[in-house]
């Protein structure tokens, strides 16, 4: 009987070991490890984003905006999720690279519209996005002074000719669409803390003198801008120069000790290609209003109004230091005088334009606070403030 047992015993184990691999067998790859498979793409994964087209922008950027129709652009794409007053090239960071000036955008979705295609302004829409399939370290013009540096977008309506540059000589984008700092924060991770109100643009733009373009180098495009020895001098540190890196899938762009690490891919251009959903203006404009107060806190105001007045009052002494500068050099009384009459009226005036600039901004910020005190999350904010 013992053997009886000891056969049967034996004879079940070819069994289980059969069974165990069926098991092992039948279990998908994919099942078993999700996560790796999610994490580390498979070389024809990683291949096909370097070769993309217009139907994946549309596709990717649907997650996080609005695709309308405007013409004469078609198809434009409206960013969700930005506060009040936002304009390109503002949550973000400008760093020095062998293609010039490089933006480092802090969305997820920055390593395409802020270095594919163009900002575009729309009265009702606010700016919107123009696809397009040439790369660019930023679509962006410059002017600076003594005290500001600024940049703002190219418009649509401006094409680039390869190897030759931008179309025309002269661009003249919306005036509120200019971005300006105090040099001494050009370099700062987080420049939208430091971005002046747009009421300052108009004054501001009567003390640049300097305005830079992209370039063409080759098959390349290069963001001149501002040369990096200002930079050192405004900052008082050394200028970084920092190398590219492809990143091999669509991420946020990133920066690791001397090196930036982008998404860059070849952008072809399809005729049939559309988004799969299509919204309507008025709608959109309708979302936004009620998506943007959910961003916006109330101190912002307060903090707008630091900025506006420190930068005025800095123009000011700016003035002040100079005619004490052209009257040290020289002797006569009544050369003296002359400079004196001479900034005198020009401070005169400038104080007359920041006069009005608080006037604007006061004016813009009440017409904010009426928007979102009628946001239900906001309306006890807006009676604390």
């Amino acid at each position: 009987m013992k053997g009886k047992r000891r056969i049967l015993k034996l004879s079940l184990i070819p069994m289980l070991i059969s069974l165990t691999i069926s098991c092992l067998i039948y279990i998908p790859f994919e099942e078993r490890w999700p996560e790796s498979r999610e994490t580390y793409p498979s070389p024809e994964r990683r291949q096909s984003f370097n070769q993309i087209d217009t139907t994946f922008i549309y596709n990717y950027l649907a997650t996080f905006g609005y695709w309308v129709y405007l013409s004469p652009y078609g198809h434009v794409w409206i960013p969700r999720y930005v506060p009040y007053n936002w304009r390109p090239y503002t949550h973000g960071r400008w760093v020095w690279t062998e293609a010039g000036w490089l933006w480092v955008s802090n969305f997820e979705w920055g390593w395409l519209v802020f270095h594919y295609g163009r900002w575009g302004w729309h009265n009702r829409l606010g700016w919107f996005w123009v696809p397009g399939t040439i790369w660019a370290p930023a679509w962006v013009i410059w002017a600076w002074s003594d005290l500001y540096v600024g940049w703002a977008p190219i418009p649509p309506e401006i094409d680039w000719i390869p190897e030759v540059g931008l179309a025309v000589i002269r661009i003249e984008p919306p005036w509120h669409g200019w971005i300006f700092v105090e040099g001494r924060y050009f370099l700062t991770s987080y420049l939208d803390r430091y971005v002046l109100p747009p009421e300052r643009n108009r004054t501001i733009l009567n003390f640049t003198v300097n305005k830079r373009s992209l370039v063409p180098r080759g098959t390349t495009i290069f963001n001149e801008g501002v040369e990096p020895s200002l930079v050192s001098k405004w900052t008082k540190t050394e200028v970084r120069k920092y190398e590219l890196r492809e990143a091999s899938r669509p991420v946020r762009e990133s920066i690791q000790v001397n090196t930036v690490i982008i998404p860059r891919p070849s952008i072809s251009k399809s005729e049939v290609a559309r988004p799969n959903q299509i919204h309507e203006p008025e709608k959109v404009q309708q979302e936004l209003e009620k998506e943007r107060p959910r961003l916006f806190r109330f101190e912002q105001f307060e903090m707008e109004r630091e900025r506006l007045e420190r930068s005025q009052k800095e123009e000011e002494n700016y003035l002040k230091r100079k005619m004490e500068e052209e009257k040290s050099q020289v002797r006569d009384e009544v050369a003296k005088q002359e400079i004196e009459r001479r900034y005198k009226t020009q401070l005169e005036q400038l104080k007359k334009h920041h006069q009005e600039e608080r006037k604007e901004l006061e004016e813009r910020q009440e017409e904010q606070k009426k928007r979102l005190s009628g946001d239900p999350g906001q309306k006890k904010k807006a009676k604390n403030n």
